[in-house]
């Protein structure tokens, strides 16, 4: 199989429009081990991956590329098992969007990690090296989707979301103990961090 690890560069040009009879040649050709058809198919789609991937990274160029890689490297590991070689275009865009979705999971779960990991009275705006505010929130909310207790949302909300508290300040809000409050928290970052692991071991194996 060709080198795709250098997938990258987008062509300013615009390749002609190949039809459904052409792809297919190219499929079959591919599928028999042929590196020229299994190039040219990278070369007649890479720019429309690369775009589909630009605008599920948010436009930035550097995960789309990493995307755009890893798209192909999947699709053309697979292409020997695609039955209907008239169908690689929808076949190519669905391992798209599943690399997409997975990968935005996964980093989903990694800003819930580093926000998991910040010192409990350490605002989040002093930890600028973690992430964007807005994606430490959306982590953490993510978070809290599974857990049931009230009271431990409240105080979680409090400890991470918008206005940001202190441990102390939420033993005041909610009239408990500050001790109370530590316990819950690290019982809850605890939990959390052990199903975040186990949810990215098993995504990164697949």
């Amino acid at each position: 199989m060709a080198d795709f690890a250098a997938v990258g560069e987008v062509s300013d040009g615009t390749a002609p429009e190949p039809s459904g009879a052409d792809i297919a040649n190219l499929v079959r050709a591919a599928q028999r081990g042929n590196v020229t058809a299994l190039r040219e198919l990278f070369e007649r789609n890479r720019r429309r991956v690369m775009e589909y991937c630009w605008l599920a990274a948010g436009r930035d160029r550097e995960r789309a590329l990493d995307l755009s890689q890893e798209t192909f490297a999947r699709t053309f590991s697979a292409l020997s098992r695609l039955k209907e070689p008239e169908s690689f275009r929808g076949f190519l865009f669905t391992v798209a969007a599943n690399v997409c979705r997975t990968r935005g999971a996964q980093e989903a779960r990694r800003r819930a990690l580093e926000v998991l990991g910040l010192d409990f009275d350490v605002p989040a705006q002093e930890a600028a090296d973690c992430c964007a505010r807005e994606e430490r929130i959306a982590a953490v909310q993510q978070v809290l989707a599974h857990v049931r207790d009230d009271t431990l949302r409240e105080i979680v909300r409090l400890k991470y979301c918008d206005p940001e508290h202190t441990t102390r300040q939420i033993a005041e809000l909610l009239a408990m103990p500050h001790g109370t409050v530590t316990v819950k928290l690290m019982r809850f970052r605890a939990a959390a961090r052990r199903e975040l692991l186990r949810s990215l071991a098993s995504e990164e194996r697949r």
